[in-house]
């Protein structure tokens, strides 16, 4: 077992991995440990099997460790959903909206609510509308690619 301490976190994993330079620094006075294993500007992730791995913090990663703290959520939609059309009357506060495809020709739209607050009671009344992205998911990561983000005025719903 490892213990692994951040931001004043500990974490006890099974197996620990590390995709970057370290350092070592001894510790003679502490009767537990003699030395510790220091990381710069890395990106601590731990997976269902409770195995660590230690890799470079990327700029996308810091972007997204901010926005958590911040309670920026992350959040897909369908088109004409009743999510979609509250977020084009601006009910809630969010960021640019962008078209991303899946499987069998179905399209989402991505946006980052920008309250926490706000997620809450979207929660409350679009229950089946929308849901959270996590941070590994393929379609939150698309949110951050090169593709075109599309303004909102292109998804207008014109049928009411």
């Amino acid at each position: 077992m490892w213990v692994i301490k951040t931001h004043g976190e500990s974490f006890y994993v099974n197996h620990l991995s590390a995709q970057i330079h370290w350092s070592t620094k001894e510790t003679p006075d502490n009767p537990n440990t003699k030395g510790s294993i220091k990381f710069k500007e890395c990106l601590l992730t731990i997976n269902p099997e409770n195995e660590a791995t230690i890799s470079a913090l990327t700029l996308f990663d810091k972007i997204r460790l901010r926005n958590q703290k911040l309670g920026i959520t992350r959040i897909m939609f369908s088109y004409g959903s009743g999510m979609h059309n509250a977020l084009i009357k601006n009910e809630f506060k969010h960021s640019p909206f962008k078209n991303v495809h899946g499987g069998c020709g179905s399209s989402f739209i991505i946006c980052d609510l920008l309250k926490k607050e706000e997620v809450t009671m979207a929660g409350l009344k679009f229950t089946r509308d929308w849901r959270v992205l996590k941070p590994n998911e393929g379609y939150y990561k698309a949110y951050d690619g090169t593709e075109e983000i599309w303004e909102e005025e292109e998804f207008d719903n014109n049928d009411e």
